[in-house]
C-alpha cells in the first residue's frame, strides 16, 4: 500500500512540474503576443505595459486551464486547483524574466554603451563613449524628456507653476523606499540623492 501511495506522489509532483513548465511555456507565448498587441496601441511605460500584460496573462492561463484540466486530469494525477498555481506559478516566473531582461534592456546605459562598441568598428575611449552617450542618448534621442513624461504618467512628477516639474507626494514616498532598498543590498548611494 505504501508503495503505491508513493508512486501516487512522486507521479504527482512530476504531472505538476510538467504541468507548471507547459503553464510557463503557453504563458510566455500569450505575453509575448500581448506585449506586441500592446505597442500597437501606442507608447506608454514599457513597465506598466508589461503589468497590463501580465494580469491579462494570468486570467487567460486561469481560464485555458480552468477549461482543458478536467481533460489532462483522466491521464495526470492533476487537480482542478492546479490550473490557479499554474497560472501562478508562470505569471510570477514570467514577471521575473520580464523586469531582469526587457525592463532593464529598455533601461540601461550600459546596453547603451555595449552597443555603441559594437556598432564603432573600431576600439572607444571613454571619452568617445562620453560623446556618443550625450549626443546619441540625451540630445538626439530625448531620453531625459521621455523620463520626465514617464514620471509624470507614473505620478511621481508634476508640472510646476511658472515651469519646470516637481515631485508629488508619491514620488517623495518613492524616492523614500528607493533609499531604503538602496541601502538594503548596498547599491550605489549617488543615484537616489545619497552621497
Amino acid at each position: 500500500m505504501k508503495d503505491a501511495s508513493d508512486r501516487l506522489t512522486a507521479g504527482r509532483i512530476v504531472a505538476v512540474l510538467v504541468f507548471y513548465g507547459l503553464a510557463t511555456l503557453v504563458g510566455g507565448a500569450l505575453f509575448a503576443a500581448l506585449m506586441r498587441v500592446n505597442t500597437l496601441l501606442g507608447p506608454g511605460v514599457l513597465f506598466y505595459r508589461g503589468l497590463v500584460a501580465l494580469a491579462a496573462t494570468a486570467i487567460l492561463l486561469f481560464v485555458l486551464f480552468a477549461l482543458i484540466l478536467p481533460k489532462l486530469a483522466r491521464a495526470l494525477p492533476l487537480r482542478a486547483d492546479d490550473s490557479l498555481g499554474g497560472a501562478i506559478v508562470a505569471v510570477s516566473l514570467l514577471g521575473s524574466i520580464f523586469v531582469l531582461g526587457p525592463v532593464t534592456v529598455d533601461r540601461s546605459i550600459s546596453v547603451f554603451m555595449l552597443s555603441q562598441f559594437e556598432s564603432a568598428g573600431k576600439p572607444l575611449t571613454i571619452d568617445e563613449v562620453r560623446e556618443r552617450f550625450v549626443k546619441t542618448y540625451v540630445v538626439a534621442w530625448d531620453q531625459m524628456n521621455r523620463r520626465v513624461k514617464e514620471q509624470q504618467i507614473s505620478g511621481n512628477l508634476e508640472p510646476a507653476e511658472g515651469g519646470g516639474w516637481k515631485l508629488t507626494a508619491q514620488g517623495r514616498r518613492f524616492m523614500e523606499i528607493a533609499r531604503w532598498m538602496s541601502w538594503l543590498v548596498g547599491a550605489d548611494p549617488r543615484f537616489v540623492g545619497r552621497k
